[in-house]
């Protein structure tokens, strides 16, 4: 049987792995920039100011991140 795997794509501005495949669409991804590409969630928050507004946030989001639920 042959596995396929998928390739997670970068962030464009600290190299971690980001929550979506390569083959995931962009018009379906949260923090893409076109033109620039694909940012982690918390670059993303860094660069444009963004700091979790719901107590918990960054546990919902490291807890989304593990399970590859997106």
């Amino acid at each position: 049987m042959n596995k396929i795997t998928l390739e997670k794509d970068k962030c464009v501005s600290c190299g971690c792995e980001t929550l979506y495949d390569k083959e995931h669409h962009i018009d379906h991804r949260l923090a893409y920039i076109e033109g620039v590409g694909q940012l982690c969630l918390d670059c993303y928050g860094k660069i444009y100011g963004l700091e979790p507004k719901l107590q918990g946030m960054e546990k919902l989001i490291k807890k989304t991140k593990e399970s590859g639920e997106v």
